[in-house]
């Protein structure tokens, strides 16, 4: 039994279906990678926002420690203006930065801490701020 001869235009459909398909694969791999990039920047954000608020905490417990060994009725870490002290803790970032300041407050807690910390510029997509306030007697 013979086969029967192909006409000229009736070859190479697979090639085109080969195309198409790695066209496809590409496009579903770009797709995938975007995803997985898009989740670790957001993964990062987030630890460096974690991370930023236990450095805000951090600020607000080495303002009560300095409140608490002073004498009475002095906020003791507040320089002539600006009222801030700047931290530099172990185990943080390079480039976050804490910031404290303390005020003096009527009522009966005498002292305002607020501490805050920041990382990245505010314009930047990775700008992470966390602030903390406590009242102290």
């Amino acid at each position: 039994m013979k086969c029967p001869k192909l006409k000229r235009t009736q070859q190479g459909f697979a090639l085109i279906a080969a195309i198409v398909l790695i066209v496809v694969l590409a496009a579903m791999a770009g797709f995938v990678a975007s995803m997985v990039s898009g989740q670790s920047a957001g993964q990062q954000l987030e630890r460096m926002s974690g991370v930023a608020d236990r450095a805000a905490q951090t600020g607000v417990e080495w303002g009560a420690y300095q409140v608490l060994r002073q004498a009475p009725g002095v906020c003791p870490f507040v320089p002539a203006p600006p009222p801030l002290t700047s931290l530099t803790l172990p185990g943080i970032p390079v480039g976050m930065t804490v910031t404290v300041n303390c005020v003096s407050v009527a009522g009966p807690a005498p002292f305002r801490i607020t501490s805050t910390a920041i990382y990245g510029a505010p314009a930047s997509p990775d700008y992470v701020e966390r602030s903390k306030t406590a009242d102290f007697p």
